[in-house]
């Protein structure tokens, strides 16, 4: 069963809101965003699906909502005249769902709505509630084949997560807090669904299912396979007994995969503790050989995203644990308020989209404030592959308005990555570090060391380059670098040159373990003034190093300009040629900056 259409008229900011909702080739529901300005009906459209699924299952399952055995159940969303549109004197909501067979409709109608002035489809389809009175002036009503209702929500998965969603911090002392458990774990009574339909923390839920998920990889399949022993007749087979031990072990490695995924490790895995541990039973081993304590310990955005996602699966398993052995085969209505709320850029733009990914059959109607999580769904899906619908109106946008934002996110992912390289670098080693603009200027410096005979300078330090991704150094990346060691200076204590080329101009700077020199210009080479290159003599720049590069001037005109090609240069001063007297001028001007740099 899924949402197909959705008719809202005079609702709070909603004047008029008619859409569809769209199925993909196969016939799996398209993910849909919801997108606006704060007020304009993001939630209320959610509030209105949600009540829609909660009346329909109310037909079936008496725990739906208070009081519901008692036959005085209440309506999941209030019905109040303050929610009708302002300017008008009534509201009328319609919604429907399909499965392949089937179609299940909701309507609520309040104040004075007048049927006829609908088009006839409309008025065609509250004809096919028969529990709304026409007459009535607030009424609410669903219509469905209940046996279908009933396996729709006893084997799916289907809920809200409100915005308020939360789990507990494992520094918390619960004592001091009152701590209201969300749902508590009873055993099963015929007619209650025992899924609720909000869900604001499942983290307890969540791992106390993971328990029975880790034994059923270790059930003994000939134990139970064993139905004839004569002390074995009261062990019932399970239906789905039937399973490999290597199916079995899915479940849990499903999970785990959905773990891997929202911490970002790939070598993540979830290990069982002893029973007495402080912490709980079980824990995660990562990558790096770290153990996390256990499952509360992940960060809040972490937590909020593998419950979320968690929560579907153990939905799903609650009925049939194929489902928690095949996700692809979980079926569901999943409605999500502010998907990217306490989010990393990341996880909103990489890692939120292949979580949805990995649940086709689920349809997921979610609200979002992030153009990065727009754009990484586009990215996952493709552009066809999503429905993005802008509130109020309902009207399809598409993610070229958001575009800027990918630029902008590229930016910054390339510079947090120049970051990491940089901590890394200096981190990695205790060595004095000399820093230089360019990958030929490391060449150029180790080659001068070794052809003057200061081998044992090589020894002492550590030369490198350093360069954004894509870029081939510049002084442009020895900036960057410099501010970031010089804002964390307590952070490094490795001694650091940063060696500038002549033609910055650089000035000298003494910070604690941070120092900033410029090579000074060799005067007597008028043809190289730019670059390491300048300290060489002159007579070394033959014509065969200069590559004429086509252009077209403005007005269309041909012609080329030598380009200098200093790989090459490189490597025939530094393994062809490799000669002493090429490099004096190092002696003079380059070198003493480094004998000074290691006296400091």
């Amino acid at each position: 069963m899924y949402l197909r259409e959705c008719f809202i008229e005079n609702v709070g900011p909603i004047s008029k809101l008619d859409i569809s909702l769209s199925l993909d080739d196969s016939g799996n529901p398209k993910p849909l965003i919801l997108v606006g300005k704060n007020g304009t009906g993001k939630t209320i459209l959610l509030s209105y699906i949600l009540d829609a699924l909660a009346e329909l299952a109310k037909k079936k399952f008496t725990d739906i909502v208070i009081g519901q055995h008692l036959n005085y159940g209440q309506f999941l969303k209030v019905v109040s005249d303050g929610d009708i549109y302002s300017l008008s004197g009534g509201s009328l909501s319609f919604l429907e769902f399909s499965d392949a067979d089937n179609k299940f409709y909701y309507v609520e109608k309040l104040g004075g709505v007048d049927i006829n002035r609908y088009s006839e489809k409309v008025k065609n389809k509250l004809k096919l509630v028969n529990s709304i009175s026409i007459n009535e002036p607030d009424d609410k009503g669903v219509e469905g084949d209940e046996k279908q209702i009933e396996t729709f929500f006893q084997t799916g998965a289907v809920c809200f997560f409100p915005s308020s969603r939360h789990e507990r911090p494992h520094w918390l002392n619960y004592r001091a807090v009152e701590d209201r458990p969300l749902f508590s774990n009873y055993e099963k009574i015929s007619g209650e669904l025992r899924k609720p339909l909000i869900v604001e923390r499942a983290a307890k839920n969540n791992q106390q299912w993971l328990m029975d998920v880790l034994l059923d990889s270790l059930v003994d399949l000939e134990f139970v396979e064993q139905t004839d022993t004569p002390f074995l007749t009261s062990v019932k087979r399970h239906p789905h007994s039937n399973h490999s031990k290597k199916e079995l072990k899915m479940g849990i490695q499903n999970v785990e995969q959905l773990l891997r995924k929202v911490i970002e490790d790939e070598k993540a895995r979830l290990v069982l503790n002893y029973r007495n541990h402080e912490y709980g039973r079980i824990a995660i081993s990562l990558g790096n050989g770290v153990i996390v304590p256990s499952l509360n310990h992940l960060s809040a955005g972490q937590a909020l995203l593998f419950n979320l996602f968690a929560t579907i699966i153990r939905y799903a398993d609650m009925a049939e644990i194929q489902k928690s052995i095949n996700l692809s085969e979980i079926k569901g209505i999943i409605l999500i308020d502010e998907i990217d709320a306490h989010l990393h850029t990341d996880l909103q733009y990489k890692v939120l989209p292949q979580l949805v990914k990995l649940f086709p059959k689920v349809q997921f109607i979610v609200t979002s404030h992030s153009p990065l999580f727009l754009l990484g769904m586009e990215r996952e899906f493709s552009a066809d592959g999503i429905q993005i619908l802008e509130m109020p109106t309902g009207k399809q946008i598409t993610t070229e308005r958001f575009e800027e934002f990918q630029k902008s996110f590229e930016f910054y992912r390339q510079t947090k990555s120049f970051e990491d390289a940089v901590e890394k670098k200096i981190l990695e080693g205790s060595k004095p570090l000399v820093l230089t603009e360019g990958k030929t200027d490391v060449e150029y410096i180790k080659t001068a060391l070794e052809l003057l005979g200061n081998q044992d300078l090589l020894e002492k330090l550590e030369i490198d380059e350093i360069g954004k991704e894509g870029k081939d150094g510049g002084d442009t990346n020895l900036n960057a670098a410099k501010k970031i060691l010089v804002n964390n200076q307590s952070h490094f204590t490795r001694k650091v040159l940063l060696l500038y080329d002549c033609d910055t101009g650089k000035k000298r700077e003494d910070f604690d373990s941070i120092f900033i020199r410029c090579i000074p210009k060799n005067t007597e080479n008028n043809k190289a003034k730019k670059g390491i290159e300048n300290l060489f003599p002159v007579e070394l720049f033959e014509d065969r190093f200069y590559e004429n590069i086509p252009k077209i001037s403005d007005h269309g005109k041909e012609y080329t300009i030598p380009k200098f090609n200093k790989i090459k240069f490189c490597e025939y001063i530094c393994q062809k040629r490799r000669e002493k007297g090429d490099f004096l001028k190092f002696e003079e001007l380059l070198i003493p900056i480094i004998e000074k740099f290691l006296e400091i």
